[in-house]
C-alpha cells in the first residue's frame, strides 16, 4: 500500500496555518464554554492537550462497546437503562473533553497544528460511535434503510462541516448545531431513556407507514445531516458565487454515491443487510474515517484534494456487490475489503502523524516546551 509521503512544502504550510471557527451556539457561548474557562483551571499544566482528547475519544469507544453487549447490531433490541445512562453520561463527558482541551492547549501553550488534526481526528472516530449509539437509542428497527439513514446523517454533517472548513477556510457552527446541542441532545435522551425505558420510541405516529417516534427523531438526525449539505452550498454561493458552489456539488457525487449505493442495495438485499449491517457499515465508515482525516491534512498542508485508490476499490466494490446473486460471496467481497481498509487507514494514519510530529519535533502525549499559534 503506497502512500505518499508529505512534501516539504506541505509541512512548511503547517507553519503558517490559522485555524478558523466562529461558534454561534447559545449553549457553547453562555453556559459550556465560562463553565470550562473556569474548570481547566483545576487540570494539572503537565496533562497534554492531546491526551484529554484521546480520553474524549475512548468514552465514546467505551460506550459503544457496553451498547455492544447490549444487543450487538440489532436495532430493534431494547437497551437496559443502565446502558442508555451509560451512553448519555459519556457522550457529555466527551463533549466537555473535547471543549476543554483546546483550552488547555491555549493555557499551556501547546497549541499546535497537530493538535488540530488529533482533535478532528478523534471526532471522526467518535462521530462513527456516536451514530451506532444513536441508533440503538431511537429503536429504528432492521428491516428497512431507517437504520441506515439515521446511521450516516451524522456522518454526513460531519463529513460536509470538514468540507466547508477545507473550500472556504474556516469551520462555522450557526445557532443550533450537532456539536454543541446535538451532542447534549443525546445526552438528555440517554437519561431520558435510561429512566422511563425505551417504549416510548415505539410510540406509533403514523401507524398504516410504521412510522414510530424513534424513527421521526431519526429523520430530525438525518435532516440535521442535509442540512450541513445545504450550509455548504449556501455559504459557498455567498462568499464565492454559483459557479463554485456547482463545483463543488460535482466533486462529491462520488461521497454521495458511497452512501446511495448502498442504500438502492438494501431495498433489494433486506434480509443479507438485516443478518450482516455491520460489515456494511463497516466499510463505509472506514471511508469515511479515510476520506474526512485525508481532507483535515490538506486543509493543514494547503493541499489539493486527490482521489485515492481505496475509494476508487471500495465504490467500485459496493456497485459490483449490487450484481451479484450469491450472498456468502459478497460477504467475503465484503470481509475483504474491510481489512484491506482498515490496514490502509492505519498505516495511513500512523505515517501522516509520525512525520507531522518528526516536523514539529513534538510528543503527541506529552506538554512540549513549544507552541505554534493556530
Amino acid at each position: 500500500m503506497c502512500i505518499s509521503p508529505l512534501t516539504q512544502e506541505n509541512l512548511e504550510n503547517m507553519k503558517n496555518f490559522k485555524y478558523k471557527s466562529t461558534d454561534d451556539s447559545l449553549l457553547y457561548n453562555k453556559c459550556m464554554s465560562p463553565c470550562l474557562n473556569y474548570l481547566v483551571n483545576f487540570i494539572p499544566t503537565f496533562i497534554a492537550p492531546n491526551l484529554i482528547t484521546f480520553v474524549s475519544l475512548c468514552f465514546n469507544i467505551l460506550a459503544s462497546f457496553i451498547s455492544y453487549m447490549d444487543g450487538g447490531f440489532d436495532f430493534s433490541y431494547k437497551l437496559k437503562s443502565s446502558t442508555c445512562i451509560v451512553i448519555g453520561s459519556f457522550q457529555l463527558l466527551y463533549q466537555l473533553l473535547d471543549n476543554v482541551d483546546g483550552k488547555q492547549a491555549r493555557r499551556t501553550g501547546n497549541s499546535t497544528p497537530f493538535g488540530m488534526i488529533m482533535d478532528h481526528g478523534c471526532d471522526v472516530f467518535t462521530n462513527i460511535f456516536t451514530s451506532y449509539n444513536v441508533t440503538k437509542l431511537l429503536l429504528v428497527g432492521n428491516d428497512d434503510f431507517f437504520s441506515f439513514s439515521v446511521f450516516f446523517g451524522l456522518i454526513l454533517g460531519f463529513y460536509m462541516m470538514t468540507f466547508e472548513e477545507y473550500k472556504l477556510g474556516e469551520m462555522h457552527f450557526p445557532r443550533i448545531n450537532g456539536t454543541d446541542e446535538g451532542n447534549f441532545s443525546i445526552f438528555l435522551l440517554g437519561i431520558f431513556l435510561g429512566i422511563f425505558g425505551q417504549d416510548s420510541m415505539e410510540y406509533m405516529i403514523i401507524e398504516s407507514y410504521n412510522i414510530t417516534l424513534g424513527k421521526v427523531l431519526g429523520l430530525l438526525v438525518v435532516c440535521g445531516g442535509f442540512s450541513c449539505v445545504f450550509n455548504l452550498y449556501l455559504h459557498t454561493y455567498q462568499n464565492k458565487g454559483c459557479k463554485e458552489a456547482s463545483k463543488i456539488f460535482i466533486e462529491n457525487l462520488p461521497f454521495y454515491g458511497v452512501v446511495l449505493i448502498p442504500l438502492l442495495y438494501i431495498q433489494y438485499h433486506l434480509d443479507f443487510y438485516k443478518d450482516n449491517k455491520w460489515i456494511i457499515l463497516g466499510n463505509i465508515c472506514l471511508l469515511f474515517a479515510r476520506i474526512t482525516i485525508d481532507i483535515q491534512i490538506k486543509i493543514l498542508t494547503a493541499d489539493f484534494i486527490t482521489c485515492n485508490i481505496m475509494f476508487m476499490i471500495t465504490n467500485a466494490a459496493l456497485i459490483l456487490i449490487l450484481f451479484i446473486p450469491y450472498y456468502m460471496v459478497m460477504f467475503y467481497i465484503l470481509v475483504i475489503l474491510f481489512i484491506i481498509q482498515a490496514i490502509e487507514l492505519s498505516i495511513f494514519i500512523f505515517k501522516r502523524a509520525k512525520q507531522i510530529t518528526d516536523f514539529l519535533e513534538i510528543k503527541i502525549f506529552c506538554v512540549n516546551n513549544q507552541s505554534i499559534q493556530i
